[in-house]
């Protein structure tokens, strides 16, 4: 009957087809939409809505790409959160989550947007610094460093300290990522038997390059 009445009415056949365009469309708009949110939350960390490793790995690709083309420094900053298991332990998870919260909120608040923020697990954060070869990546590092431990996460009436060990490399080749990841790692946990040896931090004159070796 529809297809008599567009036969007879073409202005109707008409109507009737960009109504079903129309349709079309918006069902395509919203599919799009649910896809690209669906690919937001996979490269999200659930509790903190900064990027998961594998977020942080597409980032990455991302500024490779950039750096390949333009030639534009890049490194990795990585970051080990002090106290979360005794957080944890003492007040509860949710505590362990006001923690984990307070430290990227403070982290992020001393980055430049173009910067990327991950948490790669647990207590384990990564930032990616554009424009930043290796001593300005190790001397940021040692800058948030000292920053964050100034600061306090908030869990109701109780103030949770922030301090963290750190690590930073430049990543020196587009093939050189994972050597970078290694390298961050291997300071910052040479970063973290130091201030175990000497306390909650490293002395003024330590400098995190040293761990280079």
């Amino acid at each position: 009957m529809a297809e008599l009445d567009s036969a007879l009415n073409p202005d109707a056949g008409r109507a009737e087809l960009t109504a079903r365009i129309a349709l079309l469309e918006a069902r395509l708009a919203a599919a799009e939409e649910r896809a690209a949110l669906a690919e937001a939350l996979a490269q999200a960390d659930p509790l903190t809505g900064a990027l998961n490793r594998y977020g942080f790995r597409r980032e990455l690709d991302r500024a490779l790409s950039f750096r390949q083309r333009y030639g534009t420094s890049i490194s990795i900053v990585l970051f080990d959160i002090d106290g979360l298991k005794q957080t944890n332990d003492r007040y509860g998870h949710a505590a362990g989550d006001a923690l984990i919260i307070g430290f990227l909120q403070a982290l992020k608040g001393r980055l430049r947007q173009s910067d990327a923020t991950a948490r790669l697990g647990g207590d384990e954060f990564a930032v990616l610094l554009w424009h930043a070869n290796e001593s300005v990546a190790c001397l940021k590092a040692r800058a948030l460093q000292r920053a964050l431990q100034t600061c306090h996460a908030r869990w109701g009436a109780v103030g949770l300290p922030l301090a963290a060990s750190v690590g930073a490399a430049e990543i020196m080749s587009n093939d050189g990522v994972e050597a970078a990841m290694l390298l961050a790692d291997r300071r910052l946990y040479e970063n973290k038997s130091a201030r175990g040896r000497r306390g909650a931090d490293t002395p003024p004159d330590l400098d995190i390059r040293r761990f280079a070796s």
